[in-house]
Order: structure tokens, then sequence, then C-alpha cells
């Protein structure tokens, strides 16, 4: 079933370009799209060079919004979170909704 997820991201450090590129990986190898949002910054996780970009200029100091949409949303946060355990301090679900949530209303908060 599609759902939506947000977090809120608390690094203690920046990632390795590995992790990046491995958030990479797995955001194109399954059905869902990831995002990351901080102040003025976006990146779709989709696509390498607006992730390696959006992480070059994140604030450790200040949450990164993760964003999952599509199928299993939980499972990817978890695959995620273990990519990155040694970098991330804490994470706080912000929102989660189901497909029928999403259909039903026509704007959404992340």
């Amino acid at each position: 079933m599609k759902e939506l997820s947000s977090y809120h991201v608390y690094f203690h450090q920046p990632l390795t370009t590995n992790q990046i590129v491995n958030i990479h990986k797995l955001s194109t190898k399954n059905k869902q799209s990831v995002y990351l949002h901080q102040n003025h910054l976006i990146a779709d996780a989709g696509h390498l060079t607006k992730l390696l970009s959006f992480f070059l200029f994140v604030n450790v100091d200040e949450p990164v919004l993760l964003i999952i949409d599509g199928e299993n949303v939980e499972d990817v946060y978890e695959e995620l979170q273990s990519l990155c355990t040694d970098n991330i301090s804490e994470v706080n679900r912000r929102t989660r909704y189901s497909e029928q949530i999403m259909n039903s209303r026509t704007s959404i908060t992340v």
C-alpha cells in the first residue's frame, strides 16, 4: 500500500560520499521517492548530483526533513537508517499518511 512518511533526522557528523551514493542507489532501486529538505535546500535522492550538492551545504546543527513516498516506506526508512547509523544522533517521525488519506485531501503537511 502506498503511503507517505516524513522524519526529522539529526546528524552529528556529515555523511561520507559512499553513504550518499548508497542512499541514491537505494532510492533508485525501489518504488519509492525519497526527498530531503533543510531550509532552502531540497534534494530528490533519485538524482545523484542534486543529492551530493544537498549534503555539501547541509548544516549538521539543524534537522533534515526526510520524506519517503511509495510502498513499504518503513522498510526503506530502516535501510536508510542502517546506511547512516554512525552519523545519526536522533530521528523523529513527523507524519505518516496512508494512500486513502492522501487521496481524500487536497493538501497535506509533511
